[in-house]
């Protein structure tokens, strides 16, 4: 699979200098902050360009004609409709896709050279001056240009490029306008999205090796297209590499890899013994507890076990220094707020003798990370049995069958809301 018609129209609109001629940050403008006008079917320019004023102290004087520039080029890619004082129609994947293409390319000067020999090519030049190269990326500071298109070109060569390249000019042998061109161009622009078949193979292995996944989470978590993951699931399954582990809501299926066909070339008696042993000493040296196999016995596989071993592993990561401690706070920050967002508490009158406070939950917080859930866990279970223990101590003030209607109470509304983060 290469790059899109789209990606390629786009391609052919915004040159290589679009990464930093000011389009690059219209584009992420348009990705990521405009999630209040995702749901119009027309929105207003000058809505669009408040977005760009609220987030410039200052903004140019001609930041208007730009951004307008701007929109006309995406409706010639076809993104969106360009009506005069409103756009419509506004395909926001494809702005999404085309944005993380040109993030992408910003971070190689290979992916550069790529992107302006496709661009010089569909204007129809079959032959190209590397001196108009060089003139066109002069902004970029690209050093040994030359030989970046040596090996570009090399390269593709073995895939069916015909060219002919004598240090100050390249001549395609291929017939005015053929498309398969402009792929071996620009299809590495979509590498990360576009990995060949054994290094997503290699990647699904690696990432399956250490819990269950469907398709489409193995998809979104390598950001690879559902379809080549498909093709390589079923490659997989037919070497005997991975095995279906369960099934998920509405049939969706989970896979793990194969532990009697392990393919990474281990016994499954010799994994499990190395991540039992890792966690076990882990325990011990760390936190001063002695576990035993029988501690783990009701694990009830070796996947299971590696990912406990990986997270048991993260947790001896330093935490005291600065990215971390910052790292901390924002977390607890914002997955906080999906907490609080998520409960609501109902508080009777206060004629009540004694108040029974209900929870309510809502389903977005069983979308939290697992181990936050667990945190979450715990400090509910804690939260009932220290509540005991402060009504036992107030037993003179506190009548007995009130103290246990408490209790009761108290644990219904904590098994309620582990119920709903699913634990």
């Amino acid at each position: 699979m290469g790059v899109s018609n789209y990606t390629l129209s786009a391609l052919k609109v915004f040159p290589p200098t679009s990464l930093i001629d000011g389009n690059l940050e219209f584009m992420e403008m348009m990705r990521y902050d405009t999630k209040q006008f995702r749901a119009d079917s027309v929105i207003e320019k000058d809505d669009l360009l408040e977005i760009i004023k609220n987030k410039k102290s200052k903004v140019p004087q001609d930041i208007k004609k730009q951004f307008f520039e701007f929109l006309k080029k995406l409706d010639t890619s076809l993104f969106l409709k360009d009506s005069g004082y409103d756009v419509s129609e506004v395909n926001w994947k494809r702005i999404d896709n085309f944005c993380n293409l040109m993030r992408y390319s910003e971070r190689s000067n290979e992916r550069k050279i790529r992107w302006e020999l496709y661009h010089q090519y569909v204007r129809g030049n079959q032959t190209i001056s590397i001196k108009d190269v060089e003139s066109n990326l002069k902004s970029f500071k690209i050093k040994n240009i030359e030989k970046l298109v040596q090996k570009i070109l090399r390269d593709e060569s073995k895939s069916g490029l015909n060219t002919n390249f004598d240090g100050k000019k390249i001549t395609i042998n291929h017939y005015v306008g053929d498309k398969i061109v402009s792929h071996y161009f620009v299809d590495a622009l979509e590498e990360p999205s576009r990995r060949s078949r054994g290094e997503l193979e290699e990647s699904i292995l690696e990432l399956i090796d250490e819990g269950s996944y469907s398709n489409q989470e193995i998809a979104k978590t390598l950001d690879v297209d559902e379809t080549m993951v498909s093709k390589s699931m079923h490659k997989l399954k037919e070497k005997d590499k991975i095995v279906l582990s369960s099934f998920g809501q509405r049939g969706t299926r989970y896979f793990t890899t194969n532990c009697d066909n392990c393919p990474f070339g281990t016994t499954k008696e010799s994994c499990k013994k190395e991540a039992l042993s890792f966690i076990i000493n882990s325990f011990h040296d760390d936190y001063g507890i002695d576990l035993s196999i029988d501690d783990l016995d009701d694990v009830e596989s070796n996947q299971a076990l590696l990912k406990m071993k990986r997270i048991i592993l993260n947790a001896k990561k330093e935490k005291t220094t600065k990215m971390e401690q910052n790292l901390g706070t924002n977390l607890d920050k914002i997955l906080g707020r999906v907490v609080e967002n998520s409960l609501e508490l109902s508080v009777p009158r206060k004629t009540a003798k004694i108040p029974q406070i209900h929870v309510k939950v809502n389903s977005e917080i069983a979308n939290l990370p697992l181990l936050y859930q667990l945190g979450l866990s715990k400090g509910a279970k804690s939260g009932v049995r220290l509540v005991d223990r402060i009504l036992k101590h107030a037993m003179s003030s506190v009548k007995k069958e009130d103290r246990l209607r408490i209790k009761k109470h108290a644990n219904e509304e904590v098994n309620k809301f582990l119920k709903e983060i699913g634990i």
